[in-house]
Parts: structure tokens; C-alpha cells; sequence
């Protein structure tokens, strides 16, 4: 993501732009269009909305042996059932009719589940449909169409690992063939074998757009991983949309069928170059806790076992389901030198942005948040920001600056944290600034970041920023 190098980094060098990410329309399970979100937002202060539409809400229970074939589907409204060249074109038309509110594409995307149970006994479970990430960037019409999604229609990226189960479906319709020349009962045979062996083949067609299907178990985090590389592939970026959801931890009941999901904050080990996971949503969270699952994967970016840095993002998932709400309740705010949505995918993508959660006042604000050395070089004094990473000379300085949208006075808690500890906390009011000299600094690889909160103003999340010290 970056080279460890020094250079000279100002936050004043950016404008920041409050964003509201996780973010559904009418193409899915939102309630409004995306000409109305728009509205919305400007009128609650938001500079960008990033869509994330669900790209394909289907389910599908077959009967045994032809199960792809003989099967219940149930389909709901999606970003790939409604068109990926509608929604993209809609985003597109509306980020040109306005000028308030960039609107960034993206989708989210259950990539997975399977079933357990008897459907005619006990009834059914579900598991892992809410297992979940958000896709972001994506511009192409056919990247969308091209998603390894169980039911994501016909594709050739898997057909070498699927092509086992269709051969032997094969080598059984020429054995058929075979005995259909023959007399009597073995030709009658035959007949009955060339027709099961012909469904067969159809059934077990390689074309499929995943490699795995819902009928042999957990398949761990092979599927996410399939969808993960693929966007990488397509430039799109993508977060665990909201790995402790409490939402269907216990089973929700969907008609005849249970849908069941786990929480899942092991796939911030278990998964690979993704670019990040929602930090703050609307459930308590304690992989951000210090020291708990974030910091630990951070730490294994420092130490080289991982190869890209994790970032936290704030998640709406903004339906809205309920009455009264707010769009603004949960947002992400992103450093950008310019108003447009590559600059915001950028931002995405580098680590240059904070998560806020707003209680029922004003939201939080990072004003300042970077670390530099205490030492001057020609009058100069390198500094890095989030999502950047700096080589000090002597011992670095970390310095932040915290208000409150409404430029009031509101009690406040900063943590300062270094590779998931505890390194100092700060009292007082909004605005406030802190300044801290670390003498205790020791070779190698680390980061700091912050955590904010305050009874009146809610939560704050900083993404980390990189230090390495010889």
C-alpha cells in the first residue's frame, strides 16, 4: 500500500467529506431511490453515498439426485436481477444532474450458504446467507454479472474444478450409449441409463458460477476468498459488511425455512487481501476493542505474515427499516484533495478516512491526526497521516486535533493505541488537541491510532498510521 519511506505530509493539504457507506436503493431493500438518497443527503450534510445494493438475492433448495434441476427458487429484487448497466446508469445520471452528492457504486454480497436439516421432517436451516461483504468501485456492467455467486447464471472460471462430476456423467452416457445397441433388457436398460446419464450432464453442467453449491456443508473461507480476488481483480475494493451482527445469530424464520448466521470475526484472520471491514454498525463491536482482532491483524501486517493493511470503515446498512431512521447516524469521512469518486475510491483505498457513529447531538470531527519526527533535517520535519507509514529520525511526535460538527463544548475520551495498546489517554472537552512525545518507542514495525468517544457525540475510529523505527 505504501513504501516505508519519509516524506512530507500535511492534513491540511486535504478537504474532508463526510460519507454515509452501506447504503441501499430500490434496486434491492431500500425504501427510496437513488435520486431521493441523494436529496437526503444533501439535506443532512452528506457529501457521498456509497450504494451497496444487494448484486443477487436468490435461495435454492433442489430435490435429490437432480437437484439443480428439480428445485424451489426464490428470487427478490438485485442489483444483477434488475440490470448492472441500470444501476450503473442511474448512478451515473444522477451523479451529472447534482453536484452536492457524489454517489459511488458498489453492492453487497452474500457469496455463500448452505443447507441443513430435512425438509420434510424438521424443516430446514439456512446457514451463512448473512455472511456478508461489500464490493465497492466496480464500474463494468459484465464485473457485476461475473460475481462467483452461488445462482450467478452461466460462467467458465470454475468449469476445471467442476469438470469431475460432469465427466463422470459423461463416461456413464457413452457407457449407455453403448448398451442402447445391444438386445432385449440391456437395451432397455441402456435407453433408461441414456436418458438419467443426458440429466445428469445437465445437472452437473461445469459452467456454474461458483465452485461450490449449498448441499455439502460449510466450505469455510474458500467462497469468500473466490469473491475477495475476484473484485481485486475487477479494481473493486471490499470490507466484511458487519462480521458481529446479532441479526440472525439465533435463526430468523423466512416462510418454511430458517435462516441462521453466526457471528464471523474470524474472517479478519482467516481471509486475504481485502481492503477492510465495518468497525462501527449498529451493534456493539469488540474486534476494535485494543488488542483484540483489528489490532492483532495490524499486527500481522507489521510483521509481514500479511501483505496489505486492514482498514475500518463505518457501516449504515441504511434501508431504512424503521421510522425515524437517520441517514446520518453512520458515517465515514474521507480525506480527498478533490470532489470526485475517484478520489473517494482512493481514499478507500489507501486507509485515508475515520469511521464515526453519532449518538442523538453532533458528530465527532478529526481535525488533525498524524505522527512526526521530533528531529528536523534542512528545516524540515517529515510527518505521516492516516494510511501512510514514516521512517522518524529520532523519537515520533503524535499530535491530534478533536471537535464536534457543532463547535460546542462536549466531554470527551481519547485513546491513543500503538500496536493494540493502551499508550495514553486524553481528557477533556471539544476542541481539543494533544501532543505526545514517544519516549518509548522500540525498533521495528508498528502504528498508531485513535479512539474517540463522548456521551453527547458518539464514537470515532481513526485508520492507523505506520511507524518504523531502527
Amino acid at each position: 500500500m505504501f513504501s516505508w519511506t519519509p516524506f512530507i505530509a500535511d492534513a491540511q493539504e486535504y478537504i474532508q467529506l463526510s460519507g454515509v457507506m452501506h447504503v441501499h436503493s430500490i434496486f434491492s431493500s431500500g425504501k427510496y431511490s437513488i435520486e431521493k438518497l441523494a436529496s437526503l443527503a444533501a439535506e443532512n450534510d452528506i457529501d457521498v453515498l456509497v450504494l451497496t445494493d444487494h448484486d443477487l438475492v436468490t435461495m435454492e433448495y433442489g430435490v435429490r439426485p437432480f437437484r439443480n434441476i428439480f428445485k424451489k427458487r426464490e428470487e427478490r429484487d438485485s442489483v444483477i436481477k434488475n440490470g448492472p448497466e441500470n444501476f450503473l446508469g442511474e448512478i451515473a445520471r444522477v451523479n451529472q444532474g447534482q453536484n452536492k452528492v457524489i454517489i459511488v457504486p458498489g453492492v453487497q454480497s452474500s457469496p455463500f450458504y448452505y443447507w441443513t436439516g430435512n425438509h420434510f421432517k424438521e424443516g430446514v436451516t439456512g446457514h451463512n446467507y448473512r455472511k456478508e461483504l461489500l464490493v465497492i468501485g466496480m464500474t463494468d456492467p459484465e464485473d457485476y454479472k461475473g460475481l462467483p455467486l452461488l445462482h450467478n447464471g452461466y460462467s467458465t472460471r470454475f468449469t476445471k474444478n467442476l469438470l469431475p462430476r460432469f465427466l463422470i456423467a459423461f463416461v456413464a452416457f457413452f457407457l449407455s450409449v453403448y448398451l442402447f445397441f445391444k438386445k432385449g433388457f440391456i437395451r432397455k436398460a441402456g435407453g433408461i441409463m441414456t436418458i438419467l446419464s443426458i440429466v445428469l450432464m445437465i445437472d452437473q453442467h461445469p459452467f456454474k458460477s461458483s465452485r461450490f453449491d449449498q448441499y455439502h456443508g460449510d466450505k469455510g473461507i474458500s467462497p469468500y476468498q473466490d469473491l475477495i480476488d475476484y473484485a481485486r481483480e475487477k479494481d473493486g475494493l471490499v470490507f466484511w459488511a458487519h462480521p458481529e451482527s446479532r441479526y440472525s445469530i439465533n435463526g430468523r424464520k423466512l416462510g418454511p425455512v430458517t435462516l441462521m448466521t453466526k457471528k464471523y470475526p474470524e474472517v479478519l484472520f482467516e481471509s486475504k487481501n481485502y481492503t477492510g471491514f465495518s468497525a462501527i454498525y449498529g451493534d456493539n463491536i469488540s474486534v476494535t476493542k485494543p488488542g483484540n482482532d483489528w489490532d492483532l491483524v495490524l499486527n500481522d501486517y507489521c510483521s509481514g505474515i500479511r501483505s496489505t493493511p486492514t482498514w475500518g470503515i463505518s457501516g449504515s446498512d441504511f434501508h431504512p427499516r424503521e421510522p425515524g431512521e437517520k441517514l446520518d447516524m453512520f458515517q465515514t469521512v474521507f480525506l480527498v484533495k478533490e470532489n470526485s469518486v475517484n478520489a473517494v475510491l482512493e481514499a478507500l483505498a489507501k486507509g485515508r478516512f475515520y469511521a464515526v457513529r453519532k449518538r442523538k447531538g453532533p458528530r465527532l470531527s478529526l481535525d488533525m491526526f498524524q505522527v512526526s519526527e521530533s528531529i528536523k533535517y534542512k528545516k524540515t520535519r517529515m510527518s505521516a497521516i492516516m494510511g501512510e507509514g514514516i521512517l522518524p529520525k529520532g523519537q515520533p511526535i503524535v499530535e491530534g486535533g478533536i471537535s464536534a460538527s457543532d463547535g460546542s463544548k462536549h466531554n470527551i475520551v481519547v485513546s491513543l493505541i500503538r500496536g493494540g495498546k493502551v499508550l495514553e489517554t486524553f481528557k477533556g472537552n471539544t476542541p481539543m488537541e494533544f501532543h505526545y512525545l514517544d519516549k518509548d518507542i522500540r525498533p521495528g514495525k508498528t502504528y498508531y491510532r485513535l479512539e474517540v468517544t463522548g456521551k453527547t457525540t458518539g464514537k470515532l475510529l481513526s485508520n492507523p498510521i505506520f511507524i518504523r523505527t531502527s
